[in-house]
C-alpha cells in the first residue's frame, strides 16, 4: 500500500491523469523531483505502484467511469490531464469520444464538485484547428480524435476552473533542454517539422501549472532553431489570455 503524503507539510498535491505512461509519467516524476505530492489515477493500481514507487500516491480509477473520479480529485491542489485513446493503433470513435472528450468533461465536473481551487492543465495536440495531411491521417487512425479534442477545449474554457491548455507538437523520446522552444498561439498544423521532446513538454507543464501568465490561456509548444535561451517565465509572459468562443456543435 502506498504511503500517503503528510497533508500538514504544506506541499501542493497534484493529480496526474495519464501519469502511468509517456509524457504523463515524465510529468509525474518531475513533479516529485520538485517536491510536490503526486497522485496518479490508474486502472491497475498495483502495476502503477510498481512502476512509480512508494513515494507516489496511486489511486484506482477509470477515466471512462465517471463515478470513479471523485476520490481521485478529492483534496488535490492542481490537476494535470494527459490521457487519451492509445496512440499508434486504430481506435474506434466510441473509444475516442469516451476518453478524449467525455473523460475530460467528467473530470472537470468532478473537479468543480470537489471545489478545485488550483489549475487544470490539459495536454492537447497541435493541428486541431488547422487542416493538414498528418491531421487527416490521425483522424482516420484514431477516429476523429482532433475533432473531439477541439470540442473539449471549449468545455475546459467554460468550466469555470483556472486552466492552461497546452498543444504539443510531434513527441520525441529525446533529451530535453537542448533546443530552443517556441511558445506560441498561432494554431500550427500537425506536421513532422513541428516536433518537441517529451522531456521539454513535461517541464513546460510543471512550470505552467503555477505561473500566473499561463492562467486561462491556450498555447502551443514546438522546438525552435538553435539552443535554449529564454526561461519558461519569459516565454509565458508573452501569452495572451483566451477569448471565449461559442462551443463547437
Amino acid at each position: 500500500m502506498n504511503r500517503r503524503p503528510d497533508e500538514r507539510d504544506g506541499k501542493s498535491r497534484v493529480l496526474v491523469i495519464g501519469g502511468t505512461k509517456g509524457t504523463g509519467l515524465l510529468i509525474a516524476r518531475l513533479l516529485h523531483e520538485r517536491g510536490f505530492h503526486v497522485r496518479v489515477l490508474a486502472r491497475d493500481p498495483a502495476r502503477a505502484a510498481a512502476e512509480l514507487g512508494a513515494s507516489f500516491e496511486v489511486i484506482a480509477g477509470d477515466l471512462t467511469k465517471a463515478d470513479t473520479l471523485a476520490p481521485a480529485v478529492a483534496k488535490v491542489d492542481h490537476i494535470i490531464f494527459t490521457a487519451g485513446a492509445p496512440s499508434g493503433r486504430y481506435a474506434p470513435e466510441s473509444l475516442v469520444k469516451a476518453t478524449d472528450y467525455q473523460g475530460v468533461v467528467d473530470t472537470l465536473a468532478a473537479a468543480r464538485q470537489a471545489g478545485l481551487a488550483g489549475r487544470f492543465v490539459y495536454l492537447n495536440s497541435i493541428g486541431i484547428a488547422t487542416p493538414s495531411l498528418a491531421g487527416a491521417l490521425l483522424n482516420l487512425l484514431k477516429r476523429n480524435t482532433l475533432v473531439w479534442r477541439r470540442r473539449v477545449e471549449e468545455e475546459v474554457r467554460a468550466s469555470g476552473l483556472d486552466y492552461t491548455i497546452i498543444r504539443v507538437g510531434f513527441l520525441l523520446d529525446r533529451p530535453g533542454g537542448e533546443h530552443a522552444v517556441i511558445v506560441g498561439q498561432d494554431a500550427l498544423a500537425l506536421a513532422p517539422r513541428h516536433r518537441i521532446a517529451r522531456t521539454d513538454v513535461a517541464e513546460a507543464f510543471v512550470e505552467a501549472m503555477q505561473h500566473p501568465s499561463a492562467s486561462r490561456v491556450t498555447f502551443e509548444i514546438v522546438w525552435g532553431k538553435g539552443p535554449r535561451r529564454e526561461s519558461w517565465s519569459a516565454l509565458f509572459e508573452k501569452l495572451k489570455p483566451d477569448q471565449r468562443s461559442p462551443a463547437t456543435p
